[in-house]
């Protein structure tokens, strides 16, 4: 009997990649710890084993999160830097028909950006509210307005990425 493998990140559970990634670190240290007590390592030495272990599990996790975080944030990122462009160009017309789905990739990439945002999360809402006041008016946003609603959102989404 075949076991099919669950894909977790697929599943859309809030913080499941912490969760991951705990488990991982934890795993990783217990395998370290056993196979230090199979050999007859001395505690120190089974506790550094251990302490190599989390951290090489704690770095592939963040690669993979990483790897997540610029997959939902980049279409984001795409399409502010074009409003920019033709914000900075003077076509606040083509810039105000890019954004119209803004609102519908942000969906998409809120939740991950929430989670690898943590505490600063709240930066970027406000960029986002800023951006969609800005842009979702009946009348077209001024040339400096649009620029400052966009740069100001870029800012904190490229640093996230790092």
């Amino acid at each position: 009997m075949r076991i099919p493998k669950i894909h977790w990140s697929g599943l859309g559970i809030p913080g499941m990649q912490s969760l991951r990634r705990l488990a991982m670190v934890l795993l990783a240290g217990l395998l370290a710890l056993n196979l230090a007590a199979c050999s007859g390592a001395t505690l120190s030495q089974a506790t550094d084993a251990a302490r190599t272990a989390a951290n090489v599990a704690n770095t592939a996790a963040n690669l993979t999160g990483n790897e997540q975080l610029k997959a939902a944030v980049a279409p984001v990122l795409k399409l502010l830097n074009t409003t920019e462009k033709q914000v900075e160009a003077g076509n606040i017309s083509a810039a105000s028909s890019t954004m119209k789905t803004f609102r519908s990739l942000w969906d998409t990439a809120q939740p991950v950006v929430k989670l690898a945002a943590g505490s600063n999360y709240g930066l970027i809402d406000k960029g986002v509210k800023l951006v969609l006041n800005t842009f979702g008016g009946e009348a077209a946003p001024s040339q400096d307005t649009a620029l400052a609603a966009v740069k100001g959102l870029i800012g904190p989404l490229s640093a996230l990425l790092g």
